[in-house]
This record gives C-alpha cells, sequence and structure tokens, in this order.
C-alpha cells in the first residue's frame, strides 16, 4: 500500500482522526518525523541523525506483527485522511492486564488541534474494550506540557516524577509518569465513535 492510493484501510474513527493499519507507505515520513531534531527533543528521544535503513530495521518487524504485545497504528487526519503521525500500545498480555502507549503527532500543523487527545483517547478505547486491559501508563518529558494536557485531557493522570532523569545540552527535565484506568475512562459519546461506537452500530444494523 502507497500513499498515494485512494483511501487507507481505517479501524477505528473519531470526529478529528481515524486510526488504520501501519504500512510501507509512511516510512518516508517516518524517517521525515524521526529526523526533525525539535520533535525529537520534546519526544524524549536521542538528538541522532536517523538513516532510512535504520527506520526500515525497526518498524518492519514491528508491522509484520514479530514483536508480540505490540500494537501500532498510523493517524489520520480524518477531513483530508493524510497521515500525521502514529500511536502504540505495547508490553501487552501481562497477568496484571497493563500496557504502555506512546504516540507521536509528527506533522506539525496538527498539533494543538485536539488530535493527539482524540488518538489518544481511540487508542485507550480499544486497549480497554478489545484487549481486556485495565491499566495503561505512559511516560513523557516536563518540557512538553501541551503533550501533558493532551493526555490529562483523554483521561490519563500525573502519578509521579523521575525528577531531572533526561537532559539536552545544559538543562535537565523531569520525566513524567501517568496512567489510565479502565475504570476511569470516559469515552465521547458521539455516535459511531471508537471501537465502542462500531459495535453498538453493528448491533443495530
Amino acid at each position: 500500500m502507497s500513499e498515494t492510493a485512494e483511501r487507507p484501510i481505517l479501524n477505528l474513527m473519531g470526529e478529528k482522526v481515524a486510526l488504520g493499519p501501519m504500512h510501507e507507505g509512511l516510512l518516508p515520513r517516518i524517517l521525515s518525523w524521526y529526523n526533525d531534531f525539535s520533535t525529537s527533543a520534546i519526544s524524549g528521544d536521542d538528538l541522532r541523525p536517523v538513516a532510512p535503513a535504520a527506520v526500515r530495521a525497526d518498524w518492519e518487524p514491528l508491522m509484520k506483527g514479530d514483536r508480540p504485545g505490540w500494537i501500532g497504528f498510523a493517524i489520520y487526519e480524518l477531513a483530508t485522511l493524510r497521515p500525521i503521525g502514529h500511536a502504540n500500545v505495547r508490553d501487552i498480555g501481562s497477568a496484571h492486564r497493563t500496557a504502555e502507549f506512546g504516540i507521536l503527532i509528527g506533522e506539525k500543523d496538527c498539533r494543538g488541534k485536539g488530535y493527539g487527545t482524540e488518538a489518544t483517547q481511540l487508542v485507550l478505547d480499544y486497549a480497554f474494550t478489545a484487549l481486556g486491559v485495565h491499566n495503561v501508563w505512559l511516560d513523557t518529558l516536563s518540557i512538553n506540557p501541551a503533550a501533558i494536557a493532551a493526555y490529562t485531557r483523554a483521561g490519563f493522570r500525573e502519578i509521579g516524577r523521575r525528577r531531572e532523569a533526561h537532559r539536552i545540552g545544559d538543562n535537565v527535565y523531569d520525566v513524567v509518569l501517568m496512567d489510565c484506568l479502565a475504570t476511569e475512562f470516559q469515552r465521547p459519546r458521539a455516535e459511531g465513535w471508537g471501537l465502542a461506537g462500531l459495535i453498538r452500530s453493528a448491533r443495530s444494523d
């Protein structure tokens, strides 16, 4: 599948974004996102150039399903269906019913529009509804208050910090730990929204 395909495969629908399977056509965009040092800085990634071969080596096994307990989605802007980022839940399958969450909104013009919040809600809905996960956690950096606010709006709450555990040059930042419980998550009530909305629609057909 290439980015020039008429319409990408979509698994989950929100009001602003949709989620679909990862595919090879996304690799050029991922390469671009990973080589944007301003994005890497707020994401907590190392500030280093990333070669195309390295991106392919990292992502091809994930796209093939070779990493147990990892499920990833491409994030699409619903109005245009262009890919704008990716999200995943990983380390699934524990007897403790926990998973870790990760997300990147790679297209800078798509930040600050609520896309990250909604994509996070869609993945949480999927993890709690389809996978039976009870606790989803993440870590982020104190340098990125916009991400912390988006995670909070989606249902996460801060549970602690590793103080001054991340360094960029002479500056140090806290690593912020957050989690969300299935029993506390509030799904939007929009018609057809997320996995629960799809299930309701299928029952009414």
